[in-house]
């Protein structure tokens, strides 16, 4: 039997980073050019925070709030829940699903940030398994994704 696939193999280390007092406009601008989904407020090099693109809709867009004037330590989720880059995919799996989240901090013994784990990564990991067969995990994971054609790009 294969060895487990662990939160190392599969997360992404390039984590989208800004200091918690940047504004919200900063992250938001992070955000846009670097195609991220979300980033992770610092201090120093621990994690305090996660700003999620639905966070801006929900937290700043919908009630008119004026995103250079917000400080983005007002908006972030400070509720962190992390891994060891040591665990398993199906740890990984397991806390996201108790928890309901979809992405994951992975940090070091010392508490430093070293990556972010996904559920498109996991999704990413089980398609290659199945070699790509399955329809459902190559979207979720954007596997062989190809650049939209839509309105909005």
């Amino acid at each position: 039997m294969a060895q487990e696939v662990t939160v190392a193999q599969l997360m992404d280390t390039r984590v989208r980073t800004l200091d918690a007092d940047a504004s919200v406009r900063e992250v938001a601008r992070k955000m846009a050019k670097e195609g991220a989904d979300c980033v992770v407020l610092v201090r120093g090099e621990r994690p305090v925070g996660v700003i999620t693109e639905r966070d801006l809709v929900v937290k700043i867009l919908a009630d008119d709030f004026d995103p250079d004037e917000v400080p983005a330590r007002d908006v972030m989720s400070t509720a962190l829940i992390t891994i060891s880059p040591d665990a398993t995919m199906s740890d990984a799996a397991r806390v996201m699903s108790e928890y309901k989240i979809r992405r994951l901090l992975v940090v070091d013994g010392s508490g430093s940030l070293v990556g972010l784990a996904s559920a498109d990564d996991l999704a990413k990991v089980l398609a290659k398994r199945q070699d790509y067969r399955d329809p459902a995990l190559n979207v979720i994971g954007r596997v062989n994704e190809t650049p939209s054609s839509g309105p909005y790009q």
